[in-house]
């Protein structure tokens, strides 16, 4: 929520090319065709949708019926760009906004880093009661607090996770996980070096925090599709990655 119109305005340049995107992007749509085979009438929510570069690739992809929403005028502003289908709408207080509506897949990406656990279970608890009963809901979340840098800044982070703080979380939500993955273990090496130097830089005050930006950077083209790959390898060769600066998963009602 804290994120400016620059922040925003890099995500809608870099969502179509940065590797990390397009992996992102590609792992929910296995997760939607592994559920849903090649039904492309299900309907999709994307809660905290950013510029709106997932529902584009999804609908690129065949899946038309979808909406979503964020907080950010600015981020709202740049969908409508996409001409998307998307409200302004804060997630931490949505709970009769789609009264009447149920979802198929609900999608929550690389958003409830900014709360805390009591407000992160609140807006799980309205996602479960949004979500069809052989539903699944998918989020992306940024792992392990050791990986803290100038970009969780940047985004108005407050906290990054592992598993077990997700099923803490959970424990009195009917929700469960069915499917979780840390990634990529691979680039962590260079990831967590990178961040190191920067924790250290703001210890001594090295960093201007009014001039910190994101890591919403698009390399060359060569680097791009290097990253890229290396990643998808990772995938082929790892069904569950078990390391990484970010947690992918997949939840589902309780039975």
């Amino acid at each position: 929520m804290l994120i400016n119109f620059e922040e925003y305005r890099a995500m809608y340049e870099a969502e179509e090319k940065l590797w990390w995107y397009k992996v992102l992007h590609e792992k929910v749509l296995k997760e939607i065709r592994l559920k849903f085979v090649e039904n492309k009438q299900i309907k999709i929510l994307d809660a905290g949708c950013g510029t709106g570069g997932l529902m584009s690739f999804l609908i690129k992809n065949g899946y038309q019926n979808i909406q979503g929403f964020d907080y950010s005028k600015d981020a709202v502003s740049f969908c409508k760009e996409r001409n998307l289908s998307v409200q302004q709408i804060d997630i931490t207080n949505f709970d009769d906004v789609f009264e009447k509506e149920i979802f198929d897949v609900i999608i929550n990406d690389d958003v409830v880093y900014q709360f805390d656990n009591l407000t992160i279970k609140k807006i799980f608890l309205t996602f479960q009661t949004n979500l069809k009963s052989d539903g699944i809901l998918i989020s992306n979340n940024n792992a392990f607090n050791f990986f803290y840098g100038t970009h969780d800044i940047a985004v108005g982070g407050k906290q990054r996770f592992s598993l077990s703080d997700f099923e803490q979380i959970l424990k009195e939500i009917p929700l469960k996980i069915v499917y979780y993955s840390y990634w990529s273990w691979v680039l962590s090496p260079l990831i967590l070096t990178v961040r190191l130097l920067q924790q250290l830089r703001l210890k001594l005050n090295l960093i201007d925090l009014k001039k910190i930006k994101s890591d919403v950077v698009v390399p060359s083209d060569f680097i791009n599709n290097f990253l890229y790959q290396i990643v998808k390898i990772e995938e082929k060769l790892l069904k569950k990655g078990f390391f990484g600066s970010s947690l992918f998963m997949v939840l589902k009602k309780n039975d």
